[in-house]
């Protein structure tokens, strides 16, 4: 009997020891740096086709020139907008729901912050095309 509790304690013990070693330290996390937005698109408030989003770096401006034909389906005071980023890159004000980017001079504005808390400032707005 005795021996069954020495043999019981060296177990615990050196499942303790096996335990304790086997906790590695994590890696240093990774955080994106780049708060970019990846690709953007608009779509009808009622769903369908979306229409990508030119995205210029320079000045940051991103606008959705949306075809003349096309202009009974898509409402640019009520558009839905989609945004591809990083995974640990967020957007605020959030995306979700529908949004007038029908004024130029005064243009829907988000802000992009990525991982490492870097951001950057975009305005977005709609047009219809000539054509």
């Amino acid at each position: 009997m005795k021996l069954r509790k020495y043999l019981a304690v060296l177990a615990a013990a050196a499942f303790a020891v096996f335990a304790a070693g086997s906790c590695a330290e994590p890696d240093d996390e990774f955080l994106h740096t780049d708060s970019r937005i990846l690709s953007i698109e608009v779509q009808p408030a009622g769903g369908g086709a979306g229409i990508a989003g030119v995205i210029d770096e320079t000045t940051g401006e991103i606008y959705f020139p949306i075809p003349k034909k096309d202009r009974e389906k898509y409402d640019i005071t009520c558009l839905m907008v989609r945004a591809e980023v990083e995974y640990d890159t967020f957007i605020n004000p959030s995306l979700t729901g529908l949004k007038d980017l029908s004024d130029r001079d005064n243009p829907f504005t988000i802000t992009v912050t990525a991982g490492d808390k870097g951001s950057r400032t975009y305005s977005l707005w709609a047009f219809y095309t000539r054509r």
